[in-house]
Formats: structure tokens, sequence, C-alpha cells
């Protein structure tokens, strides 16, 4: 199966489970290493004692999954209805958190469903499914997948879906058919 149909019928697959966004880049160092690097020689990773020390993993995908050549970047949205505002003692919740699942549970599940469908497409290649910590810059990825751009206040912006979706990530040791950026 020529690259270019694999990758369509994952992204298929991946917006009939519910991903609404999805991208497709190489697996390569990202762009934005050096200033993750910075960021942590400075200090600023706080009390996430994991992120320095394990900063070396994020230098590359293949960390993640060995040989990774493509990373299929997907978009979940969580744009929850209308927010009932804070009652007098209470403050409020990130919107990625008003719903009774943790996410990270339904988007797992999910990646899961995909990888058995990359796996009946592609018998003899890997795949592995990453969400929020995998030690991987998702967002730098995400933008070298076309799925949307970083603004000026750091957060991944969609022309169809804001900055209200997680990211998740389909790493695979096959060549897809990579998206612009």
């Amino acid at each position: 199966m020529h690259h270019s149909e694999l990758t369509q019928q994952l992204k298929n697959k991946a917006r009939e489970l519910g991903f609404q966004l999805s991208g497709c880049c190489p697996a390569v160092t990202p762009t934005g290493i050096h200033h993750f690097m910075d960021w942590l020689e400075q200090g600023y990773a706080g009390t996430m004692h994991y992120l320095p020390e394990r900063k070396d993993a994020y230098k590359h995908p293949d960390s993640v999954l060995s040989e990774a050549r493509s990373l299929l970047v997907l978009g979940m949205h969580y744009g929850a209805g209308q927010e009932a505002g804070p009652t007098s003692g209470t403050g409020r919740v990130a919107r990625y958190a008003w719903g009774s699942t943790d996410y990270h549970d339904l988007i797992h599940q999910r990646l899961r469903q995909l990888k058995v469908f990359h796996q009946q497409l592609i018998p003899n290649e890997m795949c592995r499914g990453v969400i929020d910590t995998a030690p991987l810059l998702e967002k730098d990825f995400a933008q070298r997948a076309g799925v949307g751009w970083i603004g000026k206040n750091t957060m991944l912006i969609s022309r169809t879906e804001g900055s209200y979706f997680f990211l998740a990530v389909l790493l695979s040791t096959t060549r897809l058919q990579y998206d612009v950026p």
C-alpha cells in the first residue's frame, strides 16, 4: 500500500474515533528543543523533576518508539457547553477538566483502537500512541504536521478548532505521507 493511501486511511480512522484534527510529519529532532533545554536550564520546570531527569529523551521521537519514522499528530476538541460561573467561595475550573472522565483514559482508549487499525493495515510495522505523558514536544510536531501554529500565548491554535483541543500522537516505524506545516 502506498504511503499516501495508508496515511489517508489512518486519518479517516482517527476522525471516526473522534479526533477532529490530524496531520503527519517526519520523526526528527523537534525545532524547539534548544528553547526547551534552555527553559530547563533556567530551572523553570519547578517541581516537575521528571522533565530535567529525562531531558535527553525529548531530543528525538526514537526515545518514545525505536526507529520511529513518522508521527500522526491528532487533536480532539474539548469545548464543553456554557460555563456556569463560580459561586461564592469557589474558583474556576479549566475547561479541559469540565468532563466527568479523565481525558487521558478517553484518548488512550481511542489511541489503542487506532493502533489496532494500524497493525491490521501494516502488520510488520510498529506504532505507539501517546498523549501528554511521553517525552515528546507535541506542539512542535503538531505545528510541523500542519495541525496549527503556536501563538504568542504559546498555545497551539487550529484554524478550525481554536485552541480548545487535546493533542495525541501515533508514532509509526513506517513512512507516512507528510503534511505541509
